[in-house]
């Protein structure tokens, strides 16, 4: 039986075509549209519908791809980076605790030079109990493992996503995970214009690569001894550093193509007369730039590129703003860290500048981040005159039970 948001794919789309559908199909459409090789995910919520998409473009002929059943996500991952090193366009797809059964493998990609793409329905660790709601796990999981990852805001930009994924995978050589927030966007129901098939194979054309080849032996996965591991790893650092530049490559390809523009951050508003920004990525941006309408006095930076982190793009949109404080919204926390992951990476590239900021964790487990909790933190960063005690603070949280931020009720 159909998967009727699908039927849109199940022929050739020839023209741009407005329609509507929630993030996941959309991812399952455009993968559809660069033509995979092998599929081959376990389902998890919040990312079930896009292999289950997948899954029935594959029934129906429309793609000729091997969808792979497997019995776990280290499997998945495990056979999707063999299907991707022996040579086939392979894409997988995962959330929170099955990102976490995939840890085992997922550096393999990165050694191997595998351009495998991944989708991230992001979704909470289960901590302190059983979550299936949104947070930022991907922070804390992929942060120095090597893959490239982005975020999307919208359903428009992950359906994109699932194009640009595979662009940049190829160009770089490196495995790319692209990101939406689980439930928010994986199952909102938004506006989307489709990508002619022609225009998509023309972005996306398999390239020659390295593969696993009987015409030419070599060995893959066998032991590195301490002669050589560190130098492997040197290598694989040098290698990294065009990477960024190959993301907004992609960008600009992709812009000429559809018109759409994107590029590694966006700014919006940073022209006013404040000083003051926030900083954050993912579906929260739409919201904030919803309240900036009646509050027009301050701006918003957004993160599209989180691996690489393109910190040289933002002290340098920092610098040429005056910007002086920034407010850090993100949907993750760290437990022994001097900082949220998120806000370590912005701590990172402003450290030079010495731009005061703090971070705010919100929408942990699927919370809903109103704009109360905009003019909260807004109000709370006007009071900040340096970068000493603690600098971040959970908004949204019940701190008695007639309060919640600070605000009886």
């Amino acid at each position: 039986m159909s998967i009727e948001p699908m039927r849109i794919f199940f022929k050739e789309i020839k023209e741009p075509i407005e329609t509507t559908m929630i993030g996941n199909y959309a991812v399952a459409g455009g993968v559809t549209q660069t033509d995979p090789d092998v599929i081959c995910a376990f389902p998890i919520t919040p990312q079930t519908q896009s292999v289950e998409g997948l899954s029935d473009v594959v029934h129906h002929g429309r793609l000729k791809a091997a969808f792979i059943n497997v019995e776990s996500e280290l499997a998945a991952i495990s056979y999707s980076t063999a299907a991707c090193a022996a040579g086939a366009r392979t894409f997988t797809a995962t959330a929170s605790q099955g990102y976490l059964l995939m840890t085992e493998a997922l550096p393999m990609a990165v050694g191997w030079r595998v351009p495998l793409t991944m989708l991230i329905s992001a979704r909470a660790f289960n901590a302190p109990n059983l979550s299936i709601w949104n947070s930022w796990e991907f922070t804390q999981a992929n942060s120095e493992l090597g893959w490239n990852c982005f975020v999307s805001e919208n359903v428009q930009e992950t359906y994109d996503a699932a194009i640009l994924s595979v662009m940049m995978s190829e160009d770089s050589l490196f495995p790319t995970m692209f990101v939406h927030d689980g439930f928010i966007i994986s199952h909102s129901v938004q506006k989307l214009t489709l990508i002619p098939d022609e225009v998509v194979r023309k972005l996306t054309p398999k390239k020659p690569r390295h593969h696993i080849t009987t015409e030419k032996p070599g060995t893959w996965g066998g032991i590195v001894t301490p002669d050589y591991f560190m130098e492997g790893r040197k290598r694989l650092d040098e290698e990294k550093q065009p990477v960024l530049g190959i993301m907004k490559n992609s960008f600009d390809e992709f812009a000429k193509a559809t018109g759409r523009k994107y590029d590694l951050i966006e700014t919006f508003n940073l022209d006013n007369s404040s000083k003051t920004a926030f900083l954050t990525m993912g579906s929260m941006c739409g919201n904030i730039i919803s309240w900036m309408t009646k509050n027009k006095d301050i701006g918003l930076i957004k993160i599209r590129a989180y691996r690489p982190f393109p910190h040289e793009q933002l002290q340098k949109i920092v610098e040429d703003h005056n910007i002086e404080k920034l407010i850090i919204l993100e949907k993750s926390d760290s437990l022994n860290g001097f900082m949220p992951p998120f806000s370590m990476s912005v701590a990172s590239a402003l450290y030079p500048l010495g731009t005061l900021f703090r971070s705010f964790i919100v929408g942990l487990g699927g919370r809903d981040v109103t704009r109360d909790e905009f003019a909260i933190a807004k109000k709370k960063m006007e009071s900040v005159s340096d970068m000493k005690g603690k600098l971040y603070m959970y908004l949204g949280v019940r701190e008695t039970k007639s309060s919640i931020l600070g605000v009886d009720m």
